[in-house]
């Protein structure tokens, strides 16, 4: 046993002394404390406000049961004779395939030429003319970023 001749006897026996007792310790800990207590698993013991809550949810499904709805509204004369002045909501644009994409000029035109993306704003020079002074306008990105319009 030349292996363990540098190891201090008192130091080894010190280790394992804690480490019986650590093994102790939980062996104890995982058995519980012994009186035979349930632990966490426990039993809930029935309520009267339990029954009472129940009973009053199989009276409420019961009134549900017995509803009979009376459809002869839909035989009425003035029923049919109502009509329908709703508007018809159009077609929106719908933003961007991907609202965090980046803003990038390098995207070919010629995906905007095929029809699958087509721009909402207008192109130009950038600036606005009128009869009295010349503003300029705000900068166009060259690509929108995409917008789909269907």
């Amino acid at each position: 046993m030349d292996i363990f001749e540098h190891i201090n006897k008192r130091v080894a026996l010190g280790f394992a002394g804690i480490a019986v007792v650590l093994l102790g310790f939980f062996f104890y800990w995982l058995a519980g404390t012994g009186t035979g207590t349930a632990g966490p698993v426990t039993e809930l013991s029935l309520s009267p406000l339990n029954a009472t809550l129940g009973r009053e949810l199989l009276t409420a499904l019961a009134k549900l049961q017995s509803t009979k709805l009376d459809t002869s509204i839909w035989d009425d004369p003035v029923f049919a004779s109502l009509q329908d002045f709703g508007v018809e909501i159009p077609a929106q644009p719908v933003g961007r395939r991907n609202p965090f994409a980046v803003f990038s000029a390098s995207v070919s035109a010629g995906k905007a030429s095929s029809g699958s993306l087509k721009s909402t704003l207008p192109s130009g020079t950038g600036e606005v003319k009128t009869a009295e002074t010349k503003t300029p306008a705000p900068k166009v990105p060259a690509n929108p970023g995409g917008f789909d319009v269907e």
